[in-house]
């Protein structure tokens, strides 16, 4: 006969629930000796499996935009490049041009930074469950030229539209 609390552990095997199974020991010892109600002791037990999910929906966010690196916003040296105003950068992070439907156009010679901060835009959208996809301006082409020849146009621009936030880099680099 199984106890109750191998009926638990089977049952959270059985939902795949791995990290509440991880912590399922401490958080009822835990529960015990700080005299936790049965509800709070649920809430800190699921809260391990939400973490740990929302953290692999984030990771996988980050990883479906294709950034060319994970530099963000913090690593941006601001001092360096004094005619970058920082409290609009951060206002970006906000997201709040995506809501307002507005676009963000980065101009400057090369090396001042803009793929730099077009990641970490970008990177910190994704954190927030934003859609979003880095391409190069040149590479975007080629794969609309591409999808026009095999007839495949409107489908390619429905994929690049889902997204919430397009960032498209290095127009300038081309004629």
């Amino acid at each position: 006969m199984n106890s109750s609390y191998q009926q638990l552990v089977s049952n959270l095997e059985y939902l795949n629930l791995k990290q509440m199974i991880t912590h399922l020991h401490d958080t009822i010892d835990f529960s015990t000796k700080n005299e936790l109600s049965l509800v709070d002791t649920l809430v800190k037990l699921t809260n391990y499996e939400i973490d740990v999910r929302e953290k692999t929906m984030i990771n996988s966010m980050v990883k479906v935009g294709a950034f060319p690196h994970r530099k963000e916003v913090n690593e941006f040296d601001f001092e360096f490049q004094s005619t970058i105003n920082k409290q609009q950068i951060l206002d970006f992070l906000s997201l709040r041009f995506i809501e307002d439907k507005q676009n963000i156009i980065f101009m400057g010679t090369s090396g001042v930074g803009k793929t730099h901060l077009a990641t970490s835009i970008g990177i910190a959208a994704a954190k927030k469950r934003t859609s979003t996809y880095f391409i190069k301006c040149n590479e975007l082409i080629l794969n609309l030229k591409k999808a026009k020849l095999e007839n495949r146009l409107e489908a390619r621009l429905k994929h690049y539209g889902k997204y919430k936030l397009l960032i498209i880099d290095e127009i300038g680099y081309l004629p």
